[in-house]
């Protein structure tokens, strides 16, 4: 009798640790599982990388015989690139501005920095005409009577990566000496000799 009541004690502290395990085991899968739901997800819309940059800029430089200062800043968003460029102790009218291929100031009157940035190869194009132009196509600065002169700008799907098709990202940024008159004027718009030529690199390098 006393074997078999130490036999049945012994079942029940089994029995009992085996639960005890199970709820321990039960506990730890439980708490897995709230840290991998609380993790952050991707959201669609962001920067593939993170590496690039939110911020880009570009001071330039006038031409051979040509009279301009001027500075413009490049800010990364969700939808596109704003551009924000500022011009002084320039003439005054309407100048087209234009971001073009190769970020190459050597030589702007022979075209060293290459033809309009076109990575779709549309056709050029003003702004006010519709989104069907070239990626670089800005539009026209106008700079009024005491040398200044203020273009802002937001160009969708325009982007600051380094790895980009679609980047202005060590390109160049062109200010011309007239003014771009649009589809009608290809392939470039018509507006003149380039004044001058900033390369876009990013802000702080």
């Amino acid at each position: 009798m006393r074997t078999s009541t130490a036999i049945w004690m012994a079942g029940c502290v089994l029995l009992a640790g085996a639960a005890c395990n199970s709820d321990t085991r039960g506990d730890k899968v439980n708490e897995a599982s709230v840290e991998s739901s609380g993790a952050p997800e991707a959201t669609a819309g962001e920067p593939a990388s993170m590496s690039v940059p939110t911020n880009a800029q570009a001071e330039l430089t006038a031409a051979d015989g040509s009279k301009l200062d001027g500075h413009a800043k490049f800010f990364q968003q969700p939808d596109g690139v704003l551009v924000v460029l500022e011009v002084e102790a320039a003439p005054p009218g309407k100048k087209g501005v234009h971001v073009h291929t190769r970020g190459d100031c050597s030589d702007v009157k022979n075209q060293s920095m290459g033809p309009h940035f076109a990575p779709k190869l549309e056709q050029h194009a003003l702004p006010s005409e519709g989104s069907e132009r070239h990626l670089g196509d800005l539009g026209n600065i106008t700079v009024a009577d005491d040398g200044k002169g203020r273009l802002e700008i937001k160009v969708p799907n325009a982007t600051l990566g380094p790895d980009d098709s679609t980047s202005f990202l060590g390109r160049a940024l062109i200010v011309h000496s007239g003014e771009d008159t649009g589809s009608d004027a290809q392939p470039a718009g018509d507006s003149g000799a380039p004044m001058a030529c900033g390369v876009i690199h990013e802000e702080g390098s």
